[in-house]
C-alpha cells in the first residue's frame, strides 16, 4: 500500500510539473539576477543611453523594461546591492521624438514590450529643455523614474528571458 501511495505522488508531480513549467526551468547565467521569467544585470560602467543599449545588445540583452511595482522594487534592490544607495541608473524607456513634435509624448521599451507601467517622479517626465527623452530610474529623492538627457552617463540595468 506504502509503494502504492509514493507512485501516486510521484505521478501526480511529475504531472503537475509538465502543466506548470512545460519543461525545464532556465536559469540565469553568473552575474545575472532573475525575477520571474527575466534575468536582470547591473552594469556599473557608466554610459551614454545608446551606448548603455548597445552594451545590453552585445550581452544579448536590452536595457531593462518594468512592467509592474514589484519590478521596479526588485531592480531598486538589484542597484542597491550593487552599489549600496539608490543610483540613478538608466533603464529601456524612450519616446519617439517625432510625436514630442507632433503631438505629446509616447514612451516603448527598448526590448519592444508593452510600455504598460510608469514610475514618474512628481512633475515627470517634463522634458525640461526640450531634450530629454530617455528614462533613469531611482531620481531625486522620490527615487522614481525621470526623463533625462540621453547625453548622460550613468550605470544602467540589461535584461533578458531566462537564458537556455
Amino acid at each position: 500500500m506504502a509503494m502504492l501511495t509514493i507512485l501516486l505522488l510521484l505521478s501526480a508531480a511529475f504531472a503537475l510539473g509538465d502543466i506548470i513549467g512545460h519543461g525545464p526551468v532556465k536559469p540565469c547565467r553568473s552575474g545575472w539576477t532573475e525575477y520571474e521569467s527575466h534575468c536582470f544585470m547591473f552594469i556599473k560602467t557608466a554610459r551614454t543611453w545608446a551606448e548603455a543599449e548597445r552594451h545590453c545588445i552585445s550581452l544579448g540583452a536590452n536595457l531593462a523594461s518594468v512592467h509592474s511595482s514589484e519590478e521596479a522594487q526588485f531592480l531598486q534592490g538589484v542597484v542597491f546591492s550593487e552599489t549600496g544607495e539608490f543610483t540613478p541608473t538608466w533603464i529601456g524607456g524612450f519616446e519617439d521624438p517625432k510625436e514630442i513634435l507632433e503631438k505629446g509624448r509616447l514612451w516603448f521599451w527598448s526590448d519592444g514590450s508593452k510600455f504598460d507601467y510608469q514610475n514618474w517622479n512628481q512633475g515627470e517626465p517634463n522634458n525640461s529643455g526640450g531634450r530629454e527623452p530617455c528614462i533613469v530610474m531611482n531620481f531625486g529623492g522620490e527615487q522614481g523614474w525621470n526623463d533625462l538627457e540621453c547625453g548622460n552617463v550613468l550605470p544602467s540595468v540589461c535584461v533578458v528571458e531566462t537564458f537556455d
